[in-house]
């Protein structure tokens, strides 16, 4: 009975604090973190992969954009194939630590299974890394451009107030 009680207060506290929904400001740019492939929602289109983010950050020829955006790429591509390489050693050392095999000792098993583990943890890092990336690159761009910007004109006509949105 103790145990039921405890998982329903851990369920209730856990639902209390946690949101279904994440807000999707109108004019702002929104990273939407997927397991799958990270997306981001701008002006009412979805925009997921490479090529298209390519498009959407080098549009805004701002250096810091395009240098968080190219950090990303680097830090997905060196993950995903660091990852990969773990585990196929990560394999094979479990392989050969474990069996008799004629041609390679067990201290080699184990020196292949340490290198996959270090290779794919570092390669999560990489990947969690290439995220944060591109998180930032969406903030700095909603900083800089999606505040309105007002200034105050004078032209032949006048003084005029224009609003930039």
């Amino acid at each position: 009975m103790v145990r039921v009680c405890f998982l329903a207060v851990l369920v209730f506290c856990t639902c209390c604090y946690s949101r279904a929904q994440q807000r999707v400001l109108p004019k702002q740019m929104s990273f939407l973190p997927t397991p799958k492939a990270n997306s981001i929602f701008y002006n009412d289109t979805f925009y997921n992969g490479s090529m298209a983010y390519r498009k959407l950050f080098y549009n805004t020829k701002d250096p810091q954009i395009i240098e968080l955006y190219k950090k990303h790429q680097i830090n997905k591509v060196l993950g995903s194939a660091l990852g990969a390489a773990g585990s196929i050693a990560l394999t094979v050392g479990v392989i050969y630590a474990s069996g008799n095999h004629q041609n390679i000792s067990r201290g080699t098993g184990w020196a292949m299974l340490g290198s996959g583990l270090v290779a794919a943890i570092t390669g999560g890092y990489l990947i969690k890394c290439s995220t944060s990336n591109l998180l930032f690159a969406t903030y700095y761009f909603n900083k800089r451009y999606t505040n309105p910007k007002a200034s105050i004109g004078i032209s032949g006509d006048g003084v005029s107030f224009v609003v930039k949105l």
